[in-house]
């Protein structure tokens, strides 16, 4: 597809040695001449990403590096298009999309097949699934939305990293480059049509450039605007989805789309010292907690633009003082610096999955050592796949000289790298089949005494039976979860204003109770649903994932628009109305709050202000959080599920708050299960055959429903006072 103006007069004259433009004028106007602050701002971009990715405690905001990327590509890109545009009339969709994936696909494609054989041999067999969805989304280039639905999916929210998670940001390149050409060639008619007759090649660019500044202007606008309301209201897909992050890129388009006059000596220095400070900054004080992309994201953006604006300070003095004596200009020449610049994509590409093994192969926590490791074999892949891989395919006669081959080329070796994500199934039907897990949890589930049943005083035994028989089966554990009540209609989503409501138990009855509070309370919603049906009372759920029953906000409420606090007291509200004649609570102790002291208080109000209205409150205590993801390491450890035990002491963050808060409400009843789950030294994963966990801290129904007689005898314990 193409759209055309009356070409530029001067492209029809080949121009003389005498004039050639200097590397001055090159430098300045696009990217054929490879320019060395763009270069250099490429490595520290790219070293940010690393750094960030092997410690982020060390730079925090080291993240920013993508941001830097995505202005880098945009004024790249848009600069090639506008070139095109303004020397031939036109803009080729093919030859552009072609060019593209030449580029970027066949270095991606080797790194994406290189992680799909390694992870298929070193992870745990019930990540595949997992690893699968993601290497298929990085081929096609939508991974940033698969791990933008994960962020709104809560039981997918917490799920390990895999070593694909990186590709969201080349997803979110690639979508940016599908529809960016298209605005070029929406602008080349409205100029064509501005300009039928007109005979003056300048007037035209000139025109053009306008026109284009309007609609990337637009763009960015809206993408902006619309950045940062979604990271205002807490929306936890807005730090991957391409509409939040378009302005980005879109900011790099328009620093291409005009012409600046170039600016004096001084003001270079400055623009690019104000640019790396504004980098600098944002790399070591914006953290994980901080809402991104939105305003944050801002300084990064016009820093970025600011050095590219100002080009290389000096350039044209070259060999003067201040160029020689000028930090910045003398780094973004050292060889080392334009090295890394050369194979930043390469190293990007590389440096995760790197760090993914790396971990899995040395199954502990890394140290320094480890880290020089990661480090040398990132930079070594990097190098080899961009001598090898990256600039032969780019310089291929027989692909540059044909759209039709690159493309073809490009849809049969993504079809291939599909192909090979095949292995992930089989292998995992093989393990299965291997270990017969299936029919090992069948055997688990017919014993009589069954995860917490086994539990007898201190003693809490693995298994009960001579064989490893473990239920649930570790590759389906994550679906033994919350039968009783749906995601879809009994827990809130993140901006509902008001917290749903379902029944448990039976429909009415005397005696009701009522279950309230985060992801930690509705672990027990189906022992607590059997128990109603048992026990003939009636019940009702109030659940929000991340929300614990408190007045107070947590941190996560204090830094976004995520409504906790009100519909904390309108649930207040109704349970008084309705007055049930028991409360049943709990949270995830990991829960951090905007202060602590007013959060202790907080909790003792609310089960105060409920027992002073008659309606007695039962406090669950949190149940132990493992170091990893139990059913990764039950399906390593199968046979030896004591492995994956967590010391005790590293099991219980936030026991201080919990025990200061029961302090300030002594009329209340506390349910303690520890010693169902821990010894005195470790907290078991595997409990009388059943595996407890189905990630690293939420209990399966399997296991919370054995602790249902334990449960019984607390809630009957607290209506007793009535």
């Amino acid at each position: 597809m193409t759209i055309s103006l009356p070409p530029v007069a001067e492209a029809a004259t080949p121009q003389t040695p005498r004039e050639r433009p200097s590397a001055r004028d090159r430098s300045t106007r696009g990217p054929r001449a490879l320019r060395a602050d763009i270069q250099a701002l490429r490595a520290i971009a790219v070293l940010l990403v690393v750094i960030y990715h092997v410690r982020p405690n060390r730079l925090s905001g080291g993240y920013i590096g993508v941001d830097v990327f995505f202005v880098i590509s945009g004024f790249l890109i848009t600069s090639h298009l506008i070139r095109e545009a303004t020397r031939s009339g036109r803009v080729k969709l093919g030859a552009f999309w072609a060019a593209r994936a030449r580029r970027i696909l066949p270095a991606s494609l080797v790194a994406i097949a290189v992680t799909v054989c390694m992870t298929a041999w070193l992870a745990p067999v019930t990540m595949f699934d997992d690893l699968r969805k993601q290497a298929l989304a990085s081929i096609f280039y939508v991974q940033n939305w698969v791990l933008a639905a994960d962020a709104v999916d809560y039981s997918a929210a917490e799920n390990a990293a895999t070593a694909f998670q990186h590709f969201w940001s080349l997803s979110v390149e690639e979508q940016f480059y599908i529809f960016w050409p298209v605005l070029v060639i929406v602008a080349l008619w409205l100029v064509a049509r501005q300009m039928r007759g007109a005979s003056e090649t300048a007037s035209r660019e000139t025109v053009l450039r306008r026109t284009l500044f309007i609609l990337f202007g637009a763009v960015v606008l809206v993408s902006l605007a619309y950045s940062i309301f979604t990271v205002a209201d807490g929306q936890p897909s807005a730090y991957f989805v391409t509409t939040t992050r378009v302005w980005e890129l879109g900011a790099g388009g328009l620093l291409a789309a005009v012409r600046f006059r170039r600016p004096s000596r001084m003001s270079r220095y400055a623009l690019a010292y104000v640019g790396l400070a504004a980098i600098a900054v944002s790399a070591f004080v914006l953290t994980n907690e901080t809402p991104f992309p939105g305003l944050a994201a801002v300084p990064v953006i016009l820093g970025t633009a600011f050095i590219i604006l100002a080009g290389t300070p000096g350039s044209e003095e070259s060999g003067q003082s201040l160029a020689k004596y000028d930090p910045w200009t003398f780094g973004s020449r050292l060889s080392i610096t334009q090295w890394i610049g050369d194979r930043s994509y390469s190293l990007y590409l590389w440096h995760f999955p790197v760090i993914i093994l790396w971990t899995m192969i040395a199954d502990r926590k890394v140290d320094y050592l480890d880290i020089v490791g990661m480090l040398v074999v990132s930079f070594v892949l990097a190098h080899f796949s961009y001598r090898f891989i990256e600039q032969p395919t780019r310089s291929s006669t027989y692909f540059k000289t044909s759209t039709f081959r690159s493309l073809i080329a490009a849809l049969i070796a993504m079809a291939a790298a599909a192909a090979l994500t095949f292995a992930y199934p089989v292998m995992t039907a093989r393990a299965a089949g291997n270990g017969d897990w299936d029919a090992l949890a069948s055997e688990a589930r017919s014993l009589p005494d069954l995860g917490a049943a086994a539990v007898t005083g201190k003693s809490i035994p693995t298994f009960t039976t001579d064989t490893a028989a473990i239920t649930p089966n570790p590759l389906g554990a994550e679906q033994d979860r919350n039968r009783s009540v749906s995601d879809t209609d009994c827990v809130a989503k993140t901006d509902d204003a008001v917290t749903p409501t379902c029944a448990i138990g039976v429909p009415a009855s005397d005696l009701s109770v009522v279950l309230v509070g985060d992801s930690h309370a509705r672990m027990y919603s189906t022992a607590l649903d059997n128990i109603g049906e048992q026990q003939g009372w009636s019940g009702q759920t109030y659940l929000r994932n991340d929300c614990p029953f408190n007045p107070s906000p947590t941190k996560k409420e204090a830094t976004s628009d995520f409504p906790c606090t009100e519909p904390n007291a309108k649930v207040l509200e109704e349970i008084l109305a309705e007055s049930p004649d028991l409360l049943v609570t709990t949270w995830s102790f990991n829960s951090t709050f905007a202060d602590g002291g007013l959060a202790a208080s907080g909790f003792a109000d609310y089960w105060s202000t409920l027992e002073a209205a008659d309606i007695d409150v039962l406090v669950l205590r949190d149940t132990p959080r493992m170091d990893e993801n139990m059913p990764d390491c039950i399906a390593e450890h199968y046979d030896d599920p004591d492995s994956c035990a967590t010391p005790r002491a590293k099991s219980f963050p936030g026991t201080d708050l919990f025990d200061e808060a029961v302090s300030l409400a002594p009329e209340i009843d506390v349910a303690n299960f520890t010693d169902v789950f821990c010894t005195d030294d470790v907290c078991k994963p595997v409990i009388g055959n059943a595996l407890a966990y189905y990630d690293h801290h939420h209990l399966t129904d399997t296991f919370a429903v054995s602790l249902a007689p334990r449960l019984q005898d607390s809630m009957e314990k607290a209506l007793s006072h009535r």
